[in-house]
């Protein structure tokens, strides 16, 4: 009799402490698990710090592209800009365009034949020199660059060596009208060239 009621004693134990541990354990699961709600806020957290971070990094790389497309047209400008000043200075006279006119293209008279005349002029966007007869082609502007204006202005007065004014504008070369690659600048200056022309 005894026997019997120590086993009943032992089962209901037993069958009581498997009950506990299932709900020890029901309880963890509970507690480490995630419901539908914490997944959506996690989920919105992760995707606005995502879009906040590729912003910024797109932000950085526009940042990049538009400043190399300002760089190479400022290079552009200031190396043709520097190439005119350094000829008209070395000129005898000025050609084309006559005293009080305008022109897109320049024509010098040089003391040495190899170089005489001097042409710069705008062919397809790109600016060309050309030397002496028959002449030598050279482009002064890159493949990136195009030149969309440019003019020369005769300022020459009587009994002087000749003054030109020149106006140039580039553009980044951007056939898909992109912004990240839109960067114009203009270049203006006047030169005089000196009497009988400078050494070469």
């Amino acid at each position: 009799m005894n026997s019997f009621r120590n086993y009943k004693i032992n089962r209901k134990t037993k069958t009581a402490a498997l009950i506990n541990e299932k709900k020890y354990f029901s309880k963890r699961i509970r507690n480490y698990g995630f419901t539908l709600i914490e997944f959506l806020l996690y989920l919105s957290i992760f995707i606005i710090v995502l879009v906040l971070t590729g912003g910024f990094l797109w932000n950085i790389v526009f940042g990049n592209i538009k400043a190399s497309a300002y760089q190479e047209v400022q290079q552009n400008g200031s190396f043709v800009l520097t190439k005119i000043t350094q000829e008209v200075k070395k000129a005898l006279t000025i050609n084309n365009p006559v005293p009080g006119d305008s022109s897109d293209f320049l024509s010098l008279a040089m003391a040495s034949s190899d170089s005489d005349p001097t042409v710069f002029e705008l062919v397809g966007g790109k600016l060309r020199i050309s030397k002496g007869f028959p002449p030598e082609y050279h482009y002064l502007t890159s493949e990136q660059v195009v030149v969309t204006d440019l003019r020369f202005i005769n300022l020459s007065y009587e009994d002087t060596p000749g003054t030109v004014r020149i106006e140039i504008t580039f553009e980044y070369l951007n056939p898909g009208n992109r912004i990240e690659y839109q960067a114009r600048a203009e270049f203006k200056t006047t030169v005089s060239l000196f009497p009988g022309g400078a050494a070469p």
